[in-house]
């Protein structure tokens, strides 16, 4: 299992933050103990979720630029590029589906 580098760091933010936004809500509303464990999960990243280096995201999304990467923000052109370099599925969060980023997954043979 992959996460891309700008999700992650939004997770960091929002668990640190603790706004109590999507991202933070389900971890603030738990008892103290359980809380801090989620957060240490959050912050050091589990071994078995990793991520790619900048060294072999930036030229891909560099060159998805076109058609496929067109209209996309960061993040999405990030995943675009993590999907296709790694051939995988991208698994978005339901109520957060991202219409354009499927539709360029779509346009580069993946989904």
């Amino acid at each position: 299992m992959f996460t891309t580098g700008h999700w992650y760091l939004r997770l960091c933010q929002a668990v640190v933050r603790g706004t109590g936004g999507a991202l933070s809500r389900p971890i603030l509303t738990l008892p103290a103990p359980q809380r801090e464990a989620a957060l240490q999960a959050v912050l050091e990243l589990p071994g078995d979720i990793e991520m790619l280096s900048w060294r072999e995201v930036a030229p891909m999304m560099a060159s998805q630029l076109g058609d496929a990467g067109r209209g996309l923000n960061l993040l999405s052109r990030e995943a675009l590029a993590v999907a296709s370099l790694l051939h995988a599925e991208v698994i978005m969060a339901i109520g957060n589906e991202n219409h354009l980023l499927r539709v360029a997954l779509e346009q580069v043979g993946l989904n």
